[in-house]
């Protein structure tokens, strides 16, 4: 059996940082080959990295609005490609959860990065990512 291998996807520029780490503005997008698991990890610290997954291969009715100031602070226009991701949280209990409240939304063009915190009361932060089948 193969020990999986991450594949690079490129580097992202967070221009504020995440929320919590807002001294760190450098990260490697990488994927889990043959998994929807991806990992943006800080080049400038190695040790800080966060599993995020595209939350539309989960959760079919996710939507959401861009508000405009996060579309200027990521020179996004209508026609501009751009990626979402939501940050995956493992709890104690093996509960796996992902922040639909707070996407990362991506350039694609020029690679800018940012976390968007969405004034929407659908969306939790704490969103199981597996419904358990009974």
């Amino acid at each position: 059996m193969n020990k999986s291998q991450r594949v690079e996807l490129g580097k992202l520029f967070f221009e504020d940082g995440i929320p919590g780490f807002s001294h760190l503005q450098f990260f490697q997008l990488m994927q889990e080959e043959e998994s929807p698991f991806f990992l943006i990890q800080s080049t400038e610290e190695v040790e800080i990295g966060f599993w995020v997954v595209n939350p539309f291969a989960f959760f079919n009715d996710y939507e959401f609005v861009l508000p405009d100031i996060s579309k200027v602070a990521l020179s996004i226009q209508e026609d501009t490609p751009k990626a979402v991701f939501t940050i995956v949280t493992i709890r104690e209990s093996q509960q796996v959860s992902v922040n639909l409240k707070a996407p990362i939304v991506i350039n694609l063009s020029n690679r800018m990065a940012k976390q968007v915190i969405l004034q929407d009361e659908r969306y939790s932060i704490h969103q199981p990512l597996f419904v358990e089948r009974t």
